[in-house]
């Protein structure tokens, strides 16, 4: 199941709305805060493939908490085998950094999380984290990656080249919003098995989004100086 279809299973069974956010926690494979109105829920990605009692059983839990005795027991024993079948965790990344010289990126994603993901992405819990990427010189020549969204580590990077005062602070907001785009909408899945990571729905969002005519510009006319500049490792 994907996160759409619990979200729509859970609705139904809950009988309000669920938002619904698959992740890569080992710590936290099932977090979950709620409302009278609302449940937003984190599921590690091994629940993609849990069966049918596995998810009665979630419910119960979602429904009763801990009062669900013999339910939270199949759940928690479920949960653990799952976590046992897993390889090795991957080392620990490095703490998120939002705040350069001359940014910080937890300000200008603030609007963000009331306007464009306010559905989606408003609850801290569950959001992706933002971080600046790591120092150090490039290579490229004529290429840049200046964002990425992680779905394993739930991370947003904007590369460090971005933190000078030369840079309008609306181009790196619209940066933040692509990649966390990337978070927000599912990828649809090819016949082939292959994952499209600018769908439709993708597309959709990032055209109708006010800056992308202009930030599309930028990049194209700055992109020969960002290169130049993560080269040098100088802003």
């Amino acid at each position: 199941m994907t996160p759409a279809d619990w979200e729509r299973y859970l609705s139904v069974a809950l009988d309000k709305r669920v938002v619904v956010r698959f992740s890569r926690s080992r710590s936290r494979p099932v977090e979950m805060v709620g409302t009278r109105e609302r449940v937003n829920l984190r599921l590690h990605c091994f629940f993609e493939q849990a069966p049918a009692a596995i998810r009665e059983d979630l419910v119960a839990w979602l429904r009763s908490g801990r009062r669900a005795r013999r339910a939270c027991e199949r759940l928690d024993a479920w949960i653990d085998a799952r976590l046992a079948d897993l390889p090795p965790a991957r080392p620990r990344l490095p703490r998120p950094q939002t705040r350069g010289e001359h940014f910080d990126l937890a300000d200008l994603a603030a609007p963000l999380w009331e306007t464009e993901f306010a559905d989606e992405l408003a609850d801290p819990i569950t959001r992706p984290r933002l971080s600046w990427g790591r120092r150090g010189r490039v290579r490229a020549r004529h290429s840049l990656q200046l964002g990425s969204y992680s779905p394993d580590d739930h991370l947003v990077r904007i590369h460090r080249v971005l933190d000078a005062p030369w840079v309008p602070d609306w181009f790196i907001r619209f940066l933040l919003f692509h990649e966390l785009l990337h978070a927000a909408v599912p990828c649809p899945i090819l016949p082939d098995g292959r994952r499209l990571h600018h769908g439709p729905e993708f597309r959709a969002r990032e055209n109708a989004h006010p800056d992308s005519g202009r930030a599309r510009i930028w990049q194209r006319e700055n992109l020969p100086r960002l290169i130049r500049t993560a080269r040098l490792r100088r802003s």
